[in-house]
């Protein structure tokens, strides 16, 4: 018998087997590796790219306003792309705090609806337009007072009277219910607002509204003209 050769074999054997435990070893002790840090979020930027769009065309529309800071008072109230409006084609009787949105919907409900109603059923200008108010922080009154008012958003402004330049003034609390010229005027003109406002309330709505025309830009639709 060849012990040598036998002894050899036993011998490299061995070795073999001691370097097979080491690699297994090695790798056991191997910690996994870090999970990668998350990239970073992005932020999105203050001003929108529409937002800058809606000033733009106040400008174009020479409307006299306010840039303001959004606000957020976490009630839900707040204002985003928020204007002070200070004088519109047709002034208002005092400046009104806004959202741009709105804000360009009433200079062109201004422009498009009340300037040619008024010449057709009057036969004069509008000099001046009175407002009970636009924002509010407050829930809505009448049929959904568990809703936030649009008021409460900037989107909505009440209308309650106009000024002719012969020294007239229509309003909603005395005209709306007439038989002349002077409630034809304020239907076209509420029947138009319903083309610019997602809402349109008057003296039709509910007593609450007996003296303004409710104007909003939110999300439900109604056109009480």
């Amino acid at each position: 018998m060849n012990f040598g050769g036998l002894v050899r074999k036993q011998t490299m054997r061995l070795i073999l087997i001691a370097v097979l435990f080491g690699l297994l070893g090695a790798c056991a002790d191997r910690k996994p590796p870090a999970h990668a840090a998350k990239p970073p979020v992005a932020t999105q930027p203050t001003r929108s790219g529409s937002a800058d769009n809606c000033f733009k065309s106040l400008d174009q529309r020479h409307v006299v306003f306010d840039r303001l800071a959004d606000f957020h008072d976490g009630e839900g109230c707040g204002v985003d792309q928020a204007v002070r409006l200070k004088r519109l084609e047709i002034p208002l009787d005092r400046p009104q705090l806004l959202s741009c949105p709105t804000a360009l919907n009433l200079a062109d409900f201004e422009i498009q609806v009340v300037a040619p109603a008024v010449m057709s059923h009057l036969g004069h200008k509008v000099t001046a337009i009175s407002s009970a108010g636009s924002y509010d922080c407050r829930g809505q009154r009448g049929d959904h007072p568990e809703r936030l008012s649009e008021h409460a958003l900037g989107r909505a402004i009440d209308i309650t009277s106009f000024t002719l330049d012969d020294g007239r003034r229509i309003t909603v609390a005395k005209n709306w219910w007439g038989n002349d010229s002077s409630a034809d005027f304020l239907h076209e003109v509420a029947a138009g607002a319903c083309k610019y406002f997602s809402v349109v309330l008057t003296p039709k709505s509910n007593r609450l509204h007996h003296d303004h025309l409710h104007l909003d830009n939110g999300p439900h639709k109604k056109c009480d003209a």
